[in-house]
């Protein structure tokens, strides 16, 4: 099955698609191929940061001048970025999208992403960022619409969005 393959494509469509201009990301080996992507793309600014907080300082600079960046990170990451999303993104009214993607679950290998991973989601609600989930529930042909319609949602309402990626079998 070429599921991973396949959703990384899926999310590559979606970003081309939402027209982004900036690509900030934390290093992440199932999500390498759309890292590969838009580190490659003229078109994309790409670059890495060491932390999750430091990425979302970016983001959010760049959306609040106009650019139209996103963040892609682990979920795990979530928890470094808390302050960052709260004090900064939502009280600024930074909009971005932020994507996650998911650890834990179904295909993890490691043991410590589990316990973190299982309540991001309700973690991040509970912080009043909406957030939505593409996985194996979600066809993949909707996930490229999906991604761009968050992105576009984000700066409609001028708040970080978090769409929770399930790039792995």
């Amino acid at each position: 099955m070429a599921y991973p393959e396949d959703a990384c494509a899926a999310v590559i469509q979606g970003l081309n698609g939402a027209g982004i201009e900036y690509f900030i990301h934390v290093p992440d080996s199932f999500g390498a191929p759309v890292i590969a992507h838009f580190e490659d793309d003229p078109n994309v600014r790409s670059f890495p940061v060491a932390r999750e907080e430091e990425g979302i300082g970016i983001a959010s600079g760049l959306a609040l001048t106009g650019k139209r960046g996103v963040m892609f990170y682990q979920d795990t990451g979530l928890g470094n970025s808390i302050g960052a999303l709260t004090t900064y993104a939502m009280a600024y009214h930074a909009p971005m999208l932020l994507l996650a993607v998911r650890r834990g679950g179904f295909g993890e290998y490691n043991a410590a992403n589990f316990q973190f991973s299982e309540m991001a989601v309700q973690m991040v609600e509970t912080m009043r960022i909406k957030a939505f989930v593409l996985d194996y529930r979600v066809p993949l042909d909707a996930w490229p619409r999906a991604i761009s319609q968050a992105f576009d949602y984000a700066f409609m309402t001028n708040r970080p969005i978090v769409v929770f990626l399930n790039l792995k079998e």
